[in-house]
């Protein structure tokens, strides 16, 4: 994650120089401080459980001026908060299903429902002891689908597909590298049966119109031609190359990455989710709470990696996926080892009293 941070700074001063110290020095604190106020504050298993708690009732919170705003047309937030403080402006947007798409307090409908989604997974695993709790995943659900977003609503989509597998193989050994092997054999015989790329398959079918999906697909071929023509540095904070009846916004997250910070860039943004999924995964004898929400975080990130390849992420959004990356570091710590619990403790958890003390 440092050397994320380190290498963006880079790309920013390298060209725009003094002009891009600023940027620079936010996108640092926004990369390597999120990880680190996460890091330093979380650090053991009740830390987490209460930062999901906090997360899954922020997101029912707002879940009643999301419908409102469905309804009525009206952001009621934004136009509450903005009589008093400065706020972000009001998106139009075409209606869908003849409904307005849900903003919340964010700048875009999308950046709404990508937030929403980091809740679903986490609170299904991680808030198991209250009715409210068993009820939060459908609250979290609600939520992300008044946003009307395909990315969001792709989100948790997976989250769900995931935690099915999770439950319906739990007895088979393997099962996640078995599904790896599903996923790889379906995307080869899109790419052999299909006169499309698979790329331009999986856009055209996540998204709610044909007009999107066309404006995805040449984001996607002209944004690469941007990545291959700046390979190293990217173009930084400068236009890059493509039509002129085309908007400068790139709907996906990874591909803006590569073409703002280029292929290293991208690479060890990469290698951040990749390494905490994969370091996660590889760990041994966890004590069944922490199990638990390992899982929980695992298809969160899985779902949210899958998301924002059909939309960017930016300002809080960012902070916060960044900020739950920082937040498994505790499960790596030796103290959260324990001998394998027996049977009859992984199906009956240990009382809300006992869980305090772990």
């Amino acid at each position: 994650m440092l050397s994320t941070a380190a290498w963006g700074a880079i790309v920013l001063l390298s060209h725009h120089g003094i002009d891009g110290l600023q940027s620079a020095g936010i996108f640092v604190i926004e990369t390597f401080g999120s990880f680190l106020f996460a890091r330093r504050y979380i650090r053991d298993i009740t830390a987490f459980q209460n930062m999901v708690r906090y997360l899954t009732l922020m997101v029912i919170f707002l879940l009643p001026f999301a419908i409102y705003e469905n309804v009525s047309g009206s952001p009621i937030l934004i136009q509450l908060f903005g009589s008093v403080f400065s706020v972000y402006d009001v998106v139009g947007s075409e209606a869908r299903f003849g409904l307005r798409r849900a903003q919340g307090t964010f700048e875009h409908f999308i950046l709404f429902g990508v937030v929403c989604s980091t809740a679903f997974a986490l609170s299904f695993y991680v808030l198991r002891n209250s009715l409210l709790s068993r009820l939060s995943p459908g609250f979290v659900a609600i939520a992300v689908v008044s946003s009307l977003s395909s990315g969001a609503i792709l989100s948790i989509v997976v989250q769900a597909m995931l935690i099915g597998w999770d439950k319906v193989t739990a007895a088979v050994t393997r099962r996640w590298a078995i599904l790896a092997t599903i996923v790889l054999t379906a995307y080869f015989l899109v790419d052999v049966t299909s006169n499309r790329s698979p790329i331009d398959v999986f856009i055209s079918y996540l998204t709610f119109n044909a007009d999107t999906s066309y404006m995805r697909v040449h984001i996607w071929n002209y944004g690469t031609q941007s990545v291959m023509k700046n390979p190293i540095l990217g173009v930084g904070m400068n236009d890059w190359e493509r039509p002129f009846w085309m908007g400068g916004s790139i709907d996906n997250f990874w591909l803006g990455t590569a073409v703002t910070y280029g292929i290293p860039g991208l690479l060890l943004m990469t290698g951040n989710f990749l390494s905490v999924c994969f370091g996660l995964g590889r760990l041994k004898n966890l004590q069944f709470h922490a199990a638990q929400c390992r899982k929980g975080l695992i298809i969160t990130i899985c779902g949210v990696a899958l998301a924002v390849c059909t939309v960017h992420v930016w300002d809080a959004p960012y902070v916060l996926v960044l900020f739950l990356l920082g937040s498994a570091m505790w499960m790596f710590d030796d103290r959260v080892d324990a001998p394998e619990p027996s049977r009859n403790h992984v199906s009956r958890p240990p009382r809300r009293g006992i869980n305090r003390r772990i």
